[in-house]
Formats: structure tokens, C-alpha cells, sequence
């Protein structure tokens, strides 16, 4: 096979933003095809400081009309706490599902829970499109971060839905591994660093946080010489918010597409030269 196309990525330095838990997959995958991946992880995932709001949901979980996972971390903690209190994928009998993403849906079915919808675009908007406009009297739970945003909420709500939403985890700012702030701004002001990536709007900000500790600098100012990768609508909407330019949004929003996607980037780019 010819080299560049078994490595299509050999000598770009990509950053990959993701929590340390979750960025095994994505530095791999690049690493596989000849990226030098970065690990600079800026968030993290912790459990609630009480699990009573979980646990309350849980005993009264054949209550509820429709449970919704908006992200793998959202399942995984839920179900820890499930096992913890010696309940099974039974408990959801007569209980449907619904989940935002393919990754998502497979940490559910892992669990031996098959989701009742996925909708065919990976944010949350598009539950409510597929649910349709009359839910009214419908009880739906949703076990999320602690900054989730509202708009499935209140999308559910002004359809008349009941909404119980409950902290499944806190999100908070990482960075105990990976490369360190100062020798990452030497490598982006170097014009070292081919691609950032941002996996979700709270990568954004917490990226721009952690790099804050060490330049006075703004964002968009840090990135001049980086291509933006970002994942999906939601994380380049908050990338513009900071004043970036996004360089790279796959059309389907999963870790797979974001690396053909930037492979697909580069490769285009030595066409034109």
C-alpha cells in the first residue's frame, strides 16, 4: 500500500482536546494513519456530590414515559449507580429510549438496553423533531452534566411534556496529563500545531481557560496558524462565540467522521499544491 495513503496523516501534530477517559479512541485512531496526537485533555468528569437525586429516579423509573442520554458520560454513570443499586436493563422494561449519537447508543445497548429512537442527526434538537409536536401529559427523564444546555428542556416542555432532568455528572476543567499550557503555546506560536480539535462546546471554553493561565492572549489569536476541527453544529457555535474560524465540521457528528474528515482536509490541501 502506498505510504501516504496508509498514513495520509504523517508528520501533522494534532491536539486532541477530549477528557483523558474518553480521548483513547481519538488519539489512536490518528496515531494509526501518522498523526503525532497530542493529548491536552481540559475537561473531566466527576460524579454528582450526592447520588440521592439518581437514586430517587431510579426507584421510580417505570414512571417515566421516555429516558434520554444526550452523551455516553450520561449512560455510564447512570448505570454505574444502576449496579450499584442491584438494578438491570429489566428495570427499563416498558420504558423508551432515546439517544443523541451513534456512540451514545451503543454505550446503551452494551448495557442491553435497545433505544426506542435515534435520530438521524446527533444533537439534541433533533429528538424533538423526531418526537413530534403533541407530548403533552408525557413523563420524560433526563440524566445529563451539570451544564447541559436547556433547549431540549424547554422543547419538551412547550410540548407539554413533564421534565425531570437530574445531574448524572459535573464537568469540570482538566489537565492532569497530557502536554503541559507553556509548552503547547510554544508549539502553537511556533506555527508547529496543524489542528486543534473540539469535541464539545465545554472543550471550547475550557480550552481557551487552561491556555489563559499561561498567555494574555486571545484565542483566535493563538490559533492564526491552526486549522479548527470541530465535531458538530454545537461545539462550532461556541468555537464562534470565542472568534474562531471552524476549518473542519464532518457531516455526521462522530469521532470516526471527524478523523476522515481532517484526513480528507490534508489530503485536498497536497492536491492544490
Amino acid at each position: 500500500m502506498d505510504a501516504q495513503k496508509a498514513h495520509p496523516l504523517a508528520g501533522r501534530r494534532i491536539v486532541v482536546t477530549r477528557a483523558k477517559e474518553q480521548s483513547g479512541g481519538l488519539l489512536e485512531h490518528l496515531r494509526e494513519i501518522g498523526a503525532d496526537a497530542l493529548e491536552f485533555p481540559v475537561i473531566k468528569t466527576i460524579p454528582p456530590k450526592t447520588w440521592d437525586e439518581i437514586d430517587g429516579v431510579i426507584a421510580e423509573l417505570s414512571h417515566f414515559n421516555w429516558v434520554i442520554f444526550t452523551s455516553v458520560n450520561g449512560v455510564e454513570y447512570f448505570w454505574q449507580r444502576m449496579t450499584e443499586l442491584g438494578k438491570d436493563s429489566q428495570a427499563f422494561s416498558g420504558v423508551k429510549t432515546a439517544t443523541v449519537g451513534s456512540a451514545t447508543a451503543d454505550s446503551l445497548r452494551s448495557k442491553g438496553v435497545e433505544p426506542n429512537l435515534i435520530p438521524v442527526r446527533f444533537v439534541a434538537e433533533s429528538i424533538l423533531e423526531a418526537l413530534g409536536e403533541n407530548l403533552q401529559g408525557q413523563r420524560f427523564m433526563l440524566p445529563r452534566a451539570d451544564i447541559a444546555r436547556q433547549s431540549l428542556v424547554t422543547g419538551l416542555e412547550e410540548r407539554g411534556a413533564i421534565v425531570t432532568q437530574i445531574t448524572a455528572y459535573h464537568t469540570v476543567v482538566g489537565g492532569e496529563s497530557g502536554i503541559n499550557p507553556s509548552d503547547l503555546l510554544q508549539l502553537l506560536q511556533q506555527g508547529q500545531v496543524d489542528v486543534v480539535t473540539f469535541t464539545s462546546a465545554s472543550t471550547v471554553r475550557n480550552f481557551a481557560a487552561r491556555l489563559s493561565s499561561v498567555s494574555s492572549k486571545p484565542l483566535p489569536e493563538l490559533l492564526k496558524n491552526s486549522a479548527v476541527a470541530c465535531i458538530g453544529p454545537i461545539t462550532a457555535g461556541a468555537a464562534l462565540e470565542m472568534g474562531l474560524k471552524i476549518d473542519l465540521q464532518p457531516e455526521k457528528y462522530t469521532i470516526d467522521n471527524l478523523v476522515v474528515c481532517i484526513s480528507d482536509y490534508f489530503n485536498q490541501s497536497s492536491a492544490t499544491v
